[in-house]
């Protein structure tokens, strides 16, 4: 009983296996066709025998020549889908970047009002994207949690206008107190007024 586990011979395995069996056929029938011509007891016997073994000896060869075309073409085949194996993982892990991107991107834009502080916003998304990408599991990661998490970072989604901006040539000027009258005693003391007269 074959083991359940054991998978399907594929075409190209059985071609060469077959191939492979031809190969030894033929050099075991090779090798006693060489004896025979060796020990042969007349010269038209030893000629026929020569002339058999040179045939079988060309069949072996092509066998050869065959088995090792098959596996060059079986080599070329493994890095050709390895090829397309890398370009499809390579389009896979751009596509949930750039994904990523969109989603980020909306997001500044919407809470965003002035362009040059979006500009800025997005060359910082650039930077936690970057640094997201070449973790382990980003492809695997759903876009919404890689979203979340880069908002997360960068500080998106809070309140920005209770965060006054005190930097920059548009910051607001100090406000002075009110305005409060002088006191007398102050207005005395510089002669301004005149004291009260005691007598």
């Amino acid at each position: 009983m074959s083991d359940a586990t054991e998978q399907p011979e594929t075409h190209s395995a059985k071609r060469a296996r077959i191939l492979g069996e031809l190969s030894e056929l033929g050099l075991t029938l090779a090798r006693d066709l060489h004896a025979r011509a060796l020990a042969a007891e007349t010269p038209a016997e030893a000629e026929g025998l020569a002339l058999a073994f040179q045939r079988v000896s060309r069949s072996v060869r092509q066998t050869f020549a065959l088995e090792l075309k098959i596996e060059r073409e079986r080599r070329l085949a493994d890095r050709e889908d390895a090829a397309r194996a890398e370009d499809a993982a390579i389009a896979r892990h751009r596509r949930h970047k750039d994904a990523v991107r969109a989603g980020v991107e909306r997001l500044i834009w919407t809470e965003t009002e002035d362009e040059d502080e979006a500009q800025d916003l997005v060359e910082e998304l650039e930077h936690h994207l970057g640094e997201a990408a070449v973790t382990e599991g980003f492809e695997d990661t759903p876009v919404e949690a890689l979203i979340a998490r880069i908002q997360s970072d960068m500080g998106l989604g809070r309140d920005r206008s209770a965060e006054p901006d005190v930097q920059g040539p548009d910051a607001p000027e100090p406000q002075s107190p009110p305005f409060a009258p002088p006191l007398l005693s102050d207005a005395w003391a510089t002669g301004c007024a005149d004291p009260p007269n005691s007598s």
